[in-house]
């Protein structure tokens, strides 16, 4: 036989799920985890990004900049307003190219310049300035290289030479390829 104490301890076990029931209806909460992000959204961005890499034996090897970068989940990319690679050479100024905008693949081997790009070297010892304006170029940072299929001017002042693609090894030895369509215009002393 149930005794009055046992028969009072269901009621409230009984009472205590009901009201819990009850409550839980009444009462919404705000889901705030799981929820699946928009497909390439942005995971971290920075303003003011500065990334440097060292050769092997310790010297900057190459440095990139930019005003703005993106960083993509779904994709592992980088995207870049305003970058600026600067590849350091021993005994000469570095070679800079800017550009408007970029993307660094998801493995950091290659970086994709959008838009116009600037090539830009200093000049130095007997070797004269030079420039190269260009668009859409593909850079490999590991291995000192660029390429575009687009429309190329290489300008080392008073000359000028022009082309439909371009390959550039801008480590020693340097080595500028320009692959169709080419044109130039060179300046010789009286």
């Amino acid at each position: 036989m149930n005794t009055l104490k046992e028969q009072s301890g269901y009621f409230y076990l009984v009472f205590a799920a009901l009201a819990s029931w009850l409550l839980a209806n009444l009462i919404e909460v705000e889901d705030t985890g799981n929820r699946l992000s928009p497909p390439h959204s942005p995971n971290f961005f920075s303003s003011g990004y500065q990334k440097w890499t060292m050769s092997a034996d310790g010297k900057s090897d190459n440095h990139l900049s930019a005003a703005h970068i993106s960083h993509y989940s779904d994709d592992k990319t980088t995207h870049l307003q305003q970058p600026l690679l600067s590849f350091q050479q021993p005994d000469q100024p570095p070679w800079l190219i800017q550009a408007e905008a970029g993307l660094v693949s998801a493995d950091g081997k290659e970086v994709l310049l959008e838009g116009r790009a600037t090539i830009s070297r200093e000049a130095y010892g007997n070797n004269k300035a030079l420039k190269i304006i260009t668009s859409n170029l593909k850079v490999k940072p590991d291995i000192h290289y660029a390429e575009t299929a687009d429309h190329a001017v290489l300008q080392s002042l008073p000359h000028t030479t022009s082309g439909t693609g371009m390959k550039l090894v801008f480590k020693q030895p340097i080595h500028i390829e320009l692959l169709a369509h080419v044109q130039g215009k060179y300046e010789t002393k009286p």
